[in-house]
């Protein structure tokens, strides 16, 4: 199966609208969308076998965006499906990583377009 499918996970619509504009357009990976944590997790479920990426934003309405990561690495099938948090808490003068027991990638909000590109292209290309 072609792993062709980002899954981004973000509660601000404007995060959405500047993810649609890059990551299609300068990329070979669809976008699929989740505005909170529970339909992120159904998504993740759906496109499993297509899926080469999430990228979840860390602070979500029900379920955050830790919980998504906990659950779906609980799911053989997901163990290897790169994990990308986005968080705009780094302007608070906090330290994601330290909540985080495995090695994933953090993004601080907010980033310009390129280096989500160079990020996600980054994360890619060393699975």
């Amino acid at each position: 199966m072609t792993q062709d499918i980002i899954l981004f996970v973000d509660d601000e619509v404007i995060c959405h609208t500047l993810a649609n504009l890059a990551i299609p357009a300068y990329t070979k990976y669809k976008l699929v969308s989740a505005y909170d944590g529970q339909q992120a997790i159904d998504l993740a479920r759906e496109h499993v076998d297509n899926l080469a990426l999430i990228l979840s934003d860390v602070m979500l309405p029900d379920v955050n965006g830790y919980e998504i990561y906990n659950i779906l690495r609980a799911e053989d099938k997901f163990k290897q499906i790169p994990f990308i948090f986005q968080s705009g808490i780094a302007s608070q003068g906090i330290d994601l990583s330290q909540y985080i027991k495995e090695k994933v990638t953090i993004i601080y909000k907010p980033y310009k377009q390129e280096k989500l590109l160079e990020l996600v292209k980054n994360v890619l290309d060393t699975v």
